[in-house]
């Protein structure tokens, strides 16, 4: 079997909606992304929808799934930096990080000391907003948390890392790549084969019918089917070159940020776009 990391949060529910969760190759592990980067790494997994930075730091090891990510071009509407301050006031002010993601943290590093120059106190806190802005000046949340954390409207600015990075670059930003080690291809080439095909099919199927996605994210956190539709059309599930020169930015970032040992490659198995 191959053991995939199932991620739980909504804006992966595309990835998953239609992905049978009884199948003789599949065997799901429920994790948030940093979980699964750190499963993937220690082999308790063998492919996962991992954070792309995580790729980037073993890029060497692994390949990427073609056709597969989770990325937009501007707003992402679930990776916010709540702030007290707006962000060329930051400089030597506390900023709280989720814990759940190694992209976004890595991504708001980048947007402060690049293109602000500012260098704040960074710290690591799960918590919602609230607690992390009794103990920082800024908080940095992703996902289902701060879509609600947003929607409770706090008296802070809110930034859109995904907003910022295109006014900054440009740019794409690709936040997960499906993930797997080379030696794999080895070992199980051909499952690999058959669930990259199924991660696919189940990926046109969902962005076919994603008025049933809709219904089932208004159903796990509220909100109405317009907040949903909004959502979901700024999204890319994608992976094709336009999405691939964001990313190579963003690695080529991380690396002139000292955030990386070196530039990392994009490195496709099954080989894209053509398969072999």
């Amino acid at each position: 079997m191959i053991r995939i990391g199932h991620n739980p949060n909504t804006n992966m529910l595309p990835m998953f909606f239609y992905l049978p969760h009884q199948h003789k190759l599949l065997e799901w592990v429920t994790s948030e992304p940093t979980g699964h980067n750190a499963m993937l790494a220690e082999k308790l997994i063998d492919t996962a929808p991992i954070s792309a930075f995580s790729y980037g730091q073993h890029w060497r090891e692994y390949y990427i799934l073609p056709d597969l990510s989770v990325s937009t071009r501007g707003r992402v509407g679930s990776i916010l930096l709540f702030s007290k301050y707006p962000l060329d006031q930051l400089d030597g002010k506390k900023i709280a990080l989720t814990s759940q993601s190694a992209t976004s943290v890595n991504l708001v590093k980048i947007i402060l000391q690049r293109f602000y120059g500012v260098s704040p106190e960074y710290f690591t806190r799960d918590a919602g907003l609230e607690e992390m802005l009794q103990e920082a000046d800024a908080g940095l949340l992703i996902a289902d948390r701060a879509i609600k954390a947003a929607a409770s409207q706090p008296d802070v600015h809110v930034f859109d890392l995904g907003q910022e990075w295109l006014k900054q670059t440009g740019c794409s930003m690709t936040y997960a790549v499906w993930a797997f080690p080379k030696v794999l291809v080895q070992e199980k080439g051909e499952e690999l084969r058959e669930v990259h095909s199924l991660l696919l099919d189940s990926k046109q199927k969902a962005l076919r019918d994603i008025d049933k996605v809709v219904e089932a994210c208004v159903k796990m956190l509220g909100g109405t089917q317009e907040f949903w539709q909004d959502y979901f059309a700024q999204f890319k599930y994608e992976l094709g070159e336009d999405l691939q020169e964001g990313l190579n930015r963003y690695f080529a970032l991380c690396y002139e940020e000292g955030l990386l040992p070196e530039k990392p490659e994009l490195e496709f198995w099954p080989e894209f776009p053509e398969f072999d």
